[in-house]
């Protein structure tokens, strides 16, 4: 890697890291804010990203890139349904910051074919944790798989608002994210 392939590496992730902090803070921030936050000039920014549609687009696909990683660790372990539900809730709440902003701006990426591709490949592991979980008695085998696996997005997106509104710690946002799950569906 040559000092200008790292470099721009380096004002990559700087955008990207800049973006979520001022997305969070204001959904309508603009590329200029964002370089001006990131402390890269305007023509580098515009050779990252030529729109704010594809910054958005890649910070939507590291977030999704992101929660694969964080989830590692359940495909890594032979967890029951329970367990491996229970772990997801505990692993993705951190990222919750990579998302609160999106969720507002979900519809400019939502019909990007790798967003979707990632997105449903994601719901397809989540539909089989449920499942495993309605095999081992924890979830209620009579709720539909699409309607639980629903819940589990209302769920973290209720303790992501939280997190991002309220203050709620993680840890605290993972334990009532079980909690309110396994006792609405158990």
């Amino acid at each position: 890697m040559t000092n200008t392939d790292a470099r721009a590496v380096r004002s990559r992730k700087a955008l990207l890291n800049s973006a979520v902090e001022l997305l969070l803070q204001n959904p309508l921030a603009s590329l200029s804010q964002i370089a001006t936050h990131a402390g890269v000039g305007r023509a580098t920014l515009y050779r990252q990203f030529e729109t704010r549609e594809q910054l958005i687009l890649a910070l939507a696909i590291e977030s999704l890139e992101l929660t694969d990683t964080a989830m590692k660790p359940i495909k890594e372990q032979q967890l029951t349904g329970k367990a491996a539900l229970e772990l997801m809730f505990q692993l993705i709440m951190p990222l919750a910051d990579r998302y609160h902003f999106l969720l507002s701006l979900w519809s400019i990426v939502e019909k990007d074919e790798q967003v979707t591709q990632i997105y449903n490949r994601q719901l397809s592991e989540l539909s089989k944790m449920v499942e495993q979980g309605k095999k081992e008695g924890s979830i209620n085998k009579s709720l539909d798989t699409a309607w639980i696996v629903c819940i589990v997005d209302s769920v973290v997106y209720t303790a992501w608002w939280m997190m991002g509104n309220q203050g709620m710690r993680a840890e605290n946002a993972a334990e009532h994210a079980i909690k309110t799950f396994f006792n609405g569906v158990g």
